[in-house]
């Protein structure tokens, strides 16, 4: 998942002693009067301190500079450790403004990561003199750098758990509310019918059998999707998954959705992928149901699953030539309960596609969706070199 730096709450946020330790400890160990944790803020071109040892009241007090007037911006840049003997002659800063008559000469910087690898700031050690860095003081450095991401590491976590606690919470209010109940209360109806047998013919008789028989289909899948709800979170059983074949056995289940004289499906997929089965089979089932849904009126539909070649491991399309999805709509789309047309014009519960979302979530797979509102809608399965 991704999470802003304000969500990390390592920018504009209160100062927090798990960070300010390791900062005092830094500024300890290495024998410096200035220690800082600087976080790079791209967005708003300026180096935020997290924490800071030493600084001068104004700066403690602010808690920001400008980039360009920082040496911290340059362990962002580079993605590595700077180390700086004497600021006056490092090819890094000679000419920068970040180098002034009161600047300190020597730095060293090591990057601080985000679970995901990305450099998010560094933890610095500043002199005003010059200063030859040994191999050892930059091996201790870099081991308290390390702690410093494991709390960002920590912070992500903590995020994802609440996060995925939410949702499951709100997933389950959907379950319970939003399809039990009514398929319950068809089920009561079917059966209060059944009794006035008498009154029925033989066909009609067949029919309510039917639809009673539907409806404990549907309790079973309900009763499936409240399982994967519970899931949510949680450390899932994965296995290799050969994907022509469930897909061919989703569209075996949606046969019913699919009119031979006017809909045209076709699945090129053939490769296999790691995950969970079941989470996978609501993923692809999802957005296959969609692009069989949401069909133009008197034209001929078709649905491609097709693979195409991607540099980060393997893209799969589902892609239609429907109704489409307006691109001011297609943001909220994955949102729970999001509809974006009448319940009288298209069958839905608004929830599809945010399981599709967490399941992409689950599996580390980048979900993205293409349309101009008018020509057919393509999403998009980037599914990464660990599903592979």
């Amino acid at each position: 998942m991704y999470f802003t730096l304000e969500e990390l709450g390592l920018v504009d946020c209160p100062q927090e002693e798990s960070f300010d330790n390791l900062t005092s400890l830094a500024a300890e160990l290495l024998q410096v009067p200035v220690a800082h944790i600087s976080i790079a803020d791209q967005a708003r071109k300026r180096i935020y301190y997290k924490s800071q040892f030493g600084h001068p009241d104004e700066l403690a007090q602010a808690r920001e500079l400008p980039m360009q007037l920082t040496y911290c911006q340059h362990v962002a840049l580079t993605g590595g450790r700077v180390v700086v003997t004497d600021a006056r002659e490092h090819p890094l800063l000679i000419g920068t403004p970040a180098v002034n008559e009161d600047a300190p000469l020597a730095y060293l910087g090591i990057p601080v990561k985000s679970p995901g690898g990305e450099v998010v700031g560094g933890l610095c050690m500043m002199q005003p003199e010059v200063r030859h860095w040994t191999s050892a003081e930059i091996s201790r450095a870099e081991r308290l750098a390390g702690c410093v991401s494991d709390l960002v590491r920590l912070k992500v976590s903590n995020l994802v758990s609440e996060q995925l606690c939410r949702e499951q919470q709100t997933f389950t209010y959907a379950i319970s509310h939003d399809l039990r109940s009514p398929a319950n209360t068809i089920g009561m109806i079917l059966e209060e019918v059944k009794l006035q047998g008498n009154l029925l013919s033989e066909d009609n008789q067949m029919l309510i059998d039917k639809g009673i028989e539907a409806v404990e289909r549907m309790g079973y899948q309900i009763e499936d999707v409240l399982s994967y709800s519970q899931t949510i979170g949680a450390q899932t059983e994965e296995e290799r998954i050969d994907l022509n074949r469930m897909i061919e056995e989703i569209l075996m289940d949606l046969a019913c959705d699919i009119d031979p004289a006017n809909t045209a499906v076709k699945n090129s997929v053939c490769s296999s992928i790691v995950g969970n089965p079941m989470q996978i089979r609501a993923l692809f089932q999802n957005l296959i149901s969609n692009a069989l849904k949401f069909r133009k009126p008197g034209h001929v539909h078709t649905v491609n699953i097709l693979s195409v070649p991607s540099n980060k491991g393997l893209c799969i399309l589902v892609s239609d030539n429907g109704i489409g999805i307006e691109p001011k709509h297609q943001r909220k789309i994955f949102d729970l309960f999001q509809r974006l047309n009448l319940r009288k014009d298209f069958e839905g519960t608004g929830i599809g596609l945010s399981l599709c979302k967490q399941v992409a979530r689950n599996h580390n797979i980048a979900i993205g969706i293409e349309s101009d509102g008018a020509s057919g809608t393509t999403f998009s399965l980037e599914f990464p070199e660990q599903c592979l």
